[in-house]
């Protein structure tokens, strides 16, 4: 089966661009309501995930993106951070090449293993708007109190 082209965006992201069209609007679009999912339980294996989860969790809620139903594709990522650590220690400790029984030498297979690993990290991680080019098309709730009273002032008196 073909993909279709581009990923269509959630209307909320629309609006937060300013690109919403009346025609285009989708209304059987379902609304999640934000915030702090359920770790699951097969991540309670893995110390590093876990880590990762305490740590993504905090900064996806505080940006006001996580909905309740981004457990397991959080949980994927933290996974994948595991995994591509894991790579990466073995890489550090074995090096890029290993040798083969026959005696040859053989590029060490958690190289692209770390590579296809780093691939579906990123990906992920622009799901959530966790890199800097992604960030600038997530929308994240804003404080609409200002931050001192100098500002309030300038804010109210122009």
């Amino acid at each position: 089966m073909a993909k279709r082209g581009r990923k269509p965006l959630p209307t909320q992201l629309k609006i937060v661009r300013g690109t919403l069209r009346k025609d285009r609007i989708r209304h059987d679009e379902p609304e999640l309501p934000r915030g702090m999912p359920e770790m699951p339980e097969r991540l309670a294996a893995d110390a590093v995930a876990v880590e990762k989860w305490n740590e993504l969790s905090k900064i996806l809620f505080d940006l006001g993106v996580l909905t309740i139903a981004d457990g397991e594709a959080l949980a994927t990522l933290c996974e994948l951070h595991a995994a591509e650590q894991a790579c990466l220690k073995e890489l550090r400790e074995v090096g890029p090449t290993i040798h083969t029984d026959l005696g040859g030498v053989k590029p060490n297979p958690a190289g692209s293993l770390y590579r296809s690993i780093a691939a579906l990290k990123n990906s992920l991680l622009s799901e959530f708007g966790l890199t800097p080019s992604s960030r600038t098309k997530v929308g994240a709730a804003q404080d609409s109190k200002p931050k001192d009273d100098l500002e309030e002032f300038f804010s109210a008196h122009g």
